[in-house]
């Protein structure tokens, strides 16, 4: 129930105020309007980016044609449940016979370079219907020649949202589109890829796969982290810090020769550090940091310790994509300050300056 009221809050606060099509209005997403279209989904207006095309959907609340004859089985905000809409064919197919298909594709942590060739090639091509996370970067849909939708993952709405991209994916193929899912990092690690693939092939489509760039490792080089180094750590685990149903995942036992990874996790850190050392044994001076927004512009490293990077990360209001890095190796390279001592606070552009 909280988790609905949240969404319903932040629905209700960034998309039906009334100036919404002014030039004053910034959308909460990062969507380039290029042509102005909305539909009603969930009862609401939302937009849609677009290259030259109309994304109005002529159905009610934004699913039509193949979706429109399961609108029974919608929930409270009007989103079809996935497992209602109908197969497309008898067995997954990698094309269907209108040609409609389904891509996977990772876009990385957020720097349009570190994409895969296959991955740029697929985004400029105009003809797709691209679904994109809410955390892919906006380097990364401006590369995006066709249109596209972005999914609203916000606190509370996971789950709401998870369905309304597959019935985005629905509609795409069954109108013969090639759907690309577009998905922060790499689509198999904490995305939710192979959820998606075997949905996919309910609607009777076997979806092309194409890895991206995961966070968990590139995040902390960009942040001048290695996750391994001779003396300090010689495994390296990833860890989601949400488990299914938003519940908390086992934690590893400490171990100092250990750097763990955690993805998804910033919006529990206080809890995650206070597990950590009551119920697996790290102690307290363990060395944590946050890369946010890695590979982008706007990328920074707070640096801290299990007591006090909670509220360091509080102090700088870090926020989602952030990559948090457990272990030895977070001193490695970025050194001490001018006292000798551990450095502390907020890191801008990896070493070159330090706020204290």
């Amino acid at each position: 129930l909280n988790g609905v009221k949240s969404c319903l809050m932040f629905i209700m606060i960034t998309v039906t105020v009334d100036d919404m099509f002014t030039s004053s209005f910034q959308s909460p997403f990062p969507v380039r309007l290029l042509h102005q279209s909305t539909s009603n989904v969930w009862g609401l207006h939302v937009l849609h980016a677009v290259n030259g095309k109309n994304s109005n959907n002529n159905g009610k609340n934004g699913i039509n044609g193949a979706n429109a004859k399961n609108g029974s089985h919608k929930n409270e905000f009007n989103v079809p449940d996935p497992t209602t809409l109908t197969p497309l064919s008898k067995k997954p197919v990698k094309k269907l016979p209108n040609g409609g298909r389904i891509t996977l594709l990772g876009s990385g942590p957020g720097d349009p370079d570190l994409l895969t060739i296959a991955a740029y090639k697929m985004l400029k091509d105009p003809d797709t219907l691209v679904i994109v996370d809410r955390l892919v970067s906006k380097e990364i849909l401006d590369l995006i020649a066709g249109e596209y939708k972005v999914a609203r993952k916000v606190p509370g709405c996971a789950e709401l949202a998870q369905h309304e991209i597959y019935a985005w994916a629905h509609e795409g193929i069954s109108q013969g589109k090639h759907v690309i899912r577009l998905k922060i990092g790499d689509p198999f690690v904490f995305g939710r890829g192979g959820e998606e693939v075997l949905m996919f092939r309910r609607f009777g489509v076997e979806a092309n796969v194409i890895p991206g760039v995961s966070a968990a490792f590139s995040a902390p080089l960009l942040g001048n982290i290695p996750v391994t180094h001779r003396g300090a750590a010689s495994q390296v685990v990833m860890c989601t810090g949400y488990g299914r149903n938003g519940t908390s995942p086992d934690l590893i036992q400490y171990h100092k020769e250990q750097t763990v990874v955690f993805l998804m996790a910033v919006g529990r850190l206080r809890e995650l550090c206070a597990n950590l050392i009551n119920l697996a044994g790290y102690p307290p001076q363990t060395p944590v940091a946050i890369v946010e927004k890695a590979g982008c512009p706007d990328q920074r490293t707070v640096v801290g310790n299990m007591l006090t990077i909670a509220d360091l990360s509080e102090q700088f209001k870090v926020k989602p994509p952030s990559t948090i890095v457990v272990g030895d190796v977070v001193n490695v390279l970025i050194g001490e300050d001018d006292a000798g001592e551990s450095v502390t606070g907020l890191v801008q552009n990896m070493t070159q300056s330090i706020m204290l």
